[in-house]
């Protein structure tokens, strides 16, 4: 059966039974036979143009609903396309924030290192200068000790002679 409820051959039929009624009428006379025949050929004639629209609105349906799914496919594609963007860019993102962080990390350590190495080298500096004092410490008490028993010396030479010229006098 098609779309019209009538079988595909119907309108065929029609059409014979129209044309077999016109050539009776006409040859017997009967004008409402040939009539009839004229009717069963209009009748066939709409019947295929009736088939022939629908057929035709089935398949504009059928571009127009292939057309609504690729757009909405379209549409689908740009969405996704813009989530892989948006993607893309959180990634980037992410990775310019880790990127940052570890220059961050870097510049720390080297600054700590710097830090340790300057803090090293004035302990060192301050060890030094500290065995320096203490070695100069050491040599200026040995003078002050060299004087002090030279001037013991010198005392004891004064008092010698000031004695000697006190035996002398």
């Amino acid at each position: 059966m098609s779309e019209t409820g009538q079988s595909p051959g119907h309108g065929l039929m029609d059409r014979v039974k129209g044309t077999a009624k016109q050539v009776a009428g006409t040859l017997t006379g009967n004008d409402e036979l040939r009539q009839e025949g004229e009717l069963h050929h209009d009748a066939a004639d709409a019947a295929k143009e009736a088939a022939e629209l629908k057929a035709r609105a089935a398949r504009e349906a059928d571009e127009a609903e292939l057309t609504a799914r690729e757009r909405e496919i379209e549409i689908e594609r740009r969405e996704l396309a813009a989530e892989v963007a948006e993607d893309a860019r959180e990634v980037a993102a992410e990775q310019q924030r880790r990127a940052a962080e570890q220059q961050i990390e870097t510049r720390t350590v080297q600054q700590e290192q710097t830090v340790d190495a300057v803090a090293a080298k004035q302990q060192q500096a301050a060890a030094q200068a500290q065995q320096a004092a203490a070695q100069e410490r050491a040599r200026e008490e040995q003078k002050a000790a060299a004087l002090e028993a030279e001037a013991q010396r010198a005392e004891q030479t004064a008092e010698t002679l000031d004695d000697l010229n006190e035996e002398t006098s």
